[in-house]
């Protein structure tokens, strides 16, 4: 594991040294722009994921994600209308009005310049609204302050007749001084009427601590301070950060779908083809009964390093740490490698580290294919025998953009595999996971996905999405008391116990469950700012009949509880939501 972690990161380095930097620097001059477009902005990253596989745009990366807007801004005019079908210059028009500001033509609450003077003037339009906007051509300094809310409600068909009301409301105040300093703040407050436990089942709001122990309401907030000069970027936030480039945002390496926010710092570097991002952050330690409080302090430290191969192929290489009850200088330095500083630093094996690698490649134009990989742990000599410790994760996909000869379809699709006990440590306090959530891959150890999504979108008005996922997972089987019988390696909160076979462990072993679910949504925005959503989602959990594989363990006449894990579900989602 130390000899193919110190290759991987010597090879990694040599890369970079002799990569022939083709492209120009990133920006040598102060822009607007420096601020971030967070990933809840979807749309926006799936259009421009869309044209660079097409081919219309080139250097495209969501290997490291969020991008600043003044890089959207970039990828957006480089693509040239005379290439693009009616729905894409449409979309097009509409997103360099927002992230370019190409034209200058909004409506705002308050006056402001090249701005309708008051609001209701221009509702009802396709403009970009704004509660107050504010810009300096001169310094390179801007200010927006835009009001975001929505009304949604979810009723739940099956297994009981459930339903919540979802109200939202907020702000965000974004934008750059003096075209090098970046500034972002978004943050809402709403509450749930009804079931909360229904609310719950929202993957977001399932992670707020307020409404999941306290009351009805929730709130959030992201935000971020950065600094940009040349190739340079240097941020202190609290943001959703995704590392590896898988379609869902979810990642083997660093997800964002569905992981709480946590707070960092960042030191970043784009010069040419090759990037290079170190972060520091600190976690929020999983409240379970494994762990008793005072709760140790937990922290991430993470490199990654990408760069371009030739104009349609990327490869990165990812180092990460995590580690819990101090702050250690040596973790701090931006350019090292984790996994020998470790060694160094920690004789009792208290930080898990873990190393992973990424890649992209346009095979053809409308054509792409995508992979990661992650190791937890490996012991070379065990391979193949079924030890536990053999931990990893990898996920491969691919999008064809223009399906079937439509241009303006998507389909993607995406296989993720989790060996057991991944993302587990022998401390349970450094489990790769923050707030009760993993920070990989979220169907968890011991499990795969095959997933698959169509994206049609007719006009800059109208969004039609289908996405259907089928899961795999072997459980951990437990008493009718709660008590562990069989550790299958299922559950990244639980290494190897007495209950586990570590010489005899094996994929999708204890108690087998299959999860199908089926989700198909429209979107409508009939003016600018102003969206109109509905979906639905079918669940159906199967498990499986027969006796679980459960080597070296016999749980005849125990009781071995049949309580399910998962729940089967029909979801009906309807609302509106506004951004002004």
């Amino acid at each position: 594991m130390r000899f193919i972690g110190s290759s991987v990161f010597c090879i990694a380095i040599l890369a970079w040294a002799i990569l022939p930097l083709q492209s120009q620097v990133l920006t040598s001059q102060p822009h607007i722009g420096v601020e971030q477009v967070p990933l809840d902005d979807n749309e926006i990253y799936a259009f421009i994921r869309h044209l660079s596989v097409r081919g219309v745009i080139t250097g495209f990366s969501e290997a490291e994600l969020p991008l600043s807007q003044f890089e959207v801004a970039g990828f957006l005019h480089q693509a040239q209308p005379a290439k693009l079908s009616g729905a894409e210059q449409s979309l097009l028009t509409k997103f360099l009005q927002t992230y370019a500001l190409d034209p200058r033509e909004s409506v705002t609450m308050f006056p402001a310049d090249d701005a309708k003077p008051l609001f209701f003037d221009g509702i009802f339009t396709q403009q970009d609204k704004y509660l107050y906007q504010w810009y300096d051509d001169s310094t390179k300094s801007d200010l927006f302050v835009h009001g975001i809310g929505s009304a949604e409600y979810l009723r739940q068909t099956s297994p009981a007749s459930e339903s919540v009301k979802l109200l939202n409301l907020g702000g965000r105040f974004s934008g750059t001084i003096s075209g090098h300093v970046g500034y972002f703040m978004q943050t809402t407050n709403g509450v749930a009427i009804g079931d909360q436990q229904l609310a719950l089942a929202d993957p977001t709001l399932s992670k707020n601590n307020n409404l999941r122990y306290f009351t009805n309401f929730f709130d959030f907030t992201t935000a971020e301070l950065s600094y940009n000069n040349d190739w340079f970027t240097g941020k202190i936030a609290r943001e959703a950060v995704a590392i590896g480039g898988g379609y869902q945002n979810d990642n083997v390496l660093l997800s964002a779908n569905g992981v709480p926010t946590f707070d960092f710092f960042s030191l970043g570097a784009h010069i040419g083809a090759v990037r290079y991002q170190a972060i520091l952050g600190s976690l929020v330690q999983d409240t379970v009964p494994y762990i008793e409080p005072p709760y140790p302090l937990k922290y991430l430290a993470v490199h990654d390093l990408t760069f371009g191969i030739g104009r349609n192929a990327e490869l990165g290489f990812t180092d990460i740490m995590v580690f819990t009850e101090r702050l250690d200088l040596a973790y701090l330095n931006p350019f090292s490698f984790l996994g020998t500083v470790k060694h160094g630093l920690d004789g009792q094996d208290h930080d898990n580290g873990l190393l992973g690698t990424h890649v992209r490649w346009q095979i053809i134009p409308g054509i792409e294919v995508r992979g990661q990989a992650a190791l937890d742990d490996l012991e070379i000599n065990e391979i193949g025998k079924g030890y536990w410790s053999n931990k990893w994760a990898w996920q491969f996909g691919g999008m064809w953009a223009g399906a079937f000869g439509c241009p303006n379809l998507d389909w993607e699709a995406e296989w993720i595999h989790v060996e057991p006990y991944t993302y587990s440590h022998w401390d349970t306090v450094g489990a790769y996971s923050s707030s009760q959530t993993l920070l990989g891959a979220q169907i968890g150890p011991n499990a795969q996905s095959f997933w698959t999504s169509l994206r049609w979108i007719p006009d800059s008005k109208w969004t039609f999405l289908l996405d259907g996922q089928f899961i795999e997972r072997g459980e951990n089987i437990y008493d009718s008391t709660g008590n562990l019988l069989y550790n299958a390696g299922a559950d990244y909160h639980a290494s190897m116990t007495a209950q586990g076979a570590p010489y005899d462990t094996h994929f999708l072993e204890g108690r087998r469950v299959n999860i199908y679910t089926l989700t198909a949504e429209i979107e409508f925005e009939p003016w600018r700012g102003l969206t109109i959503f509905a979906s639905g989602t079918k669940k159906i959990v199967d498990y499986l009949g027969g006796t679980p594989s459960t080597p070296g363990f016999d749980l005849t006449g125990l009781p071995v509880s049949q309580a399910p894990q998962e729940l089967p579900e029909t979801l009906i989602d309807l609302g509106v939501k506004a951004f002004f």
